[in-house]
Formats: C-alpha cells, structure tokens, sequence
C-alpha cells in the first residue's frame, strides 16, 4: 500500500483543479474561475501556481493567453 505524505498530496480544491484539468485536457484561468466561482481569484491562482511547482500540471504561455494542461499531455 503506497503511503502519501501531507505535503504530497495536495488539498481536496487542488485535487479538484487537476481533475477538472485532466478531464478538460487544455483549459485557461477563465474557465477555472467559472467552474470554482466560489473560490477567489487570489487563491486560485496560488493553487495553480503549487501544481505547477509539484508536477502536477504544466502551465503554456505566459500572458493572458495562459492554459494549464496535465502534466502527462504536455509536449517536449
């Protein structure tokens, strides 16, 4: 049986996120926000950002024309 660490797995919102992304396949911040309304932009955008940093998703783009996809459907 595989034991996760607390700093392993990520919070229910975050598990959230990379189901959301993982389903989508390609999404952008907008769509997000749509989807987790109740959550605010601030965290939202700190949520991704810790995804990233764990590997978790990939962000393409660095402007508004951001999209965040799965880390396994990422290219090169």
């Amino acid at each position: 049986m595989k034991r996760f660490l607390p700093q392993s797995s990520p919070f229910p919102r975050r598990q959230e996120l990379v189901a959301t992304i993982r389903e989508q396949k390609m999404v952008s911040f907008d769509f997000l926000a749509r989807s987790f309304r109740l959550v605010p932009a601030s965290t939202l955008h700190f949520d991704l950002k810790q995804l990233v940093k764990g590997g978790l998703i990939k962000k393409l783009g660095s402007t508004r024309g951001v999209v965040y996809v799965p880390k396994e459907e990422t290219i090169g």
